[in-house]
């Protein structure tokens, strides 16, 4: 958790429940609330003009989702809808600032936090000049064990689908397929029932 359940409670925050494909919020609403995942996983994402999807996300339980937001009036450029059931944590912005005026160690987890998004953001944005959708997907499920997991663990369960993994790496379904395929065949990674395992 980013924050400390009980003190989001304590704030006056409050639990939302969400069915998958409810929105969380949509592109061009302003910040209001800060939003905590207590449970299930949510998705951020645009459709570009050609109608296919941007993810910029895939926060889950423990996550708090577009916190950057809630210190500048600019727009979401996305939307949150949910994927599972979600249990929503809401703290409404002037609370979340007493929150962090009265606790200032959490400003410091939440730069921490917003930090680890950022690196992620720029490391996927650098993939986009390589070519090679074997050396993109590498970098993209390297980032993905790392965050999850130890790195030196020997095999990890890729928590995505393939269409997941497309839509985060900026790549269409059929050349993230092939790539897998590839990976596979070169041992940088296993199929086992269908799952992705790195």
């Amino acid at each position: 958790m980013v924050i400390k359940e009980d003190l989001l409670l304590q704030y006056g925050g409050e639990t939302l429940q969400y069915r998958p494909n409810d929105f969380i919020f949509k592109e061009g609403s302003h910040a209001k609330y800060y939003l905590q995942i207590k449970s299930g996983t949510v998705k951020m994402s645009v459709a570009n003009m050609s109608g296919k999807e941007l993810l910029y996300g895939l926060p889950y339980e423990g996550h708090c989702i577009a916190e950057s937001y809630l210190f500048t009036d600019l727009k979401y450029p996305f939307n949150a809808i949910a994927i599972s059931d979600c249990e929503i944590i809401r703290l409404e912005k002037y609370k979340l600032m007493s929150l962090l005026e009265n606790t200032p160690e959490l400003l410091l987890s939440l730069y921490a936090y917003t930090a680890k998004r950022i690196h992620y953001k720029n490391l996927i944005l650098a993939t986009l000049g390589i070519s090679s959708s074997v050396d993109r997907l590498t970098i993209l499920l390297d980032y993905i064990k790392g965050f999850y997991t130890d790195q030196n663990r020997e095999r990890f369960q890729i928590p995505y689908t393939r269409q997941q993994l497309a839509s985060l790496s900026g790549l269409n379904i059929e050349t993230v397929i092939r790539a897998i395929k590839k990976m596979e065949s070169q041992n940088l990674l296993q199929i086992i029932n269908g799952k992705i395992y790195y």
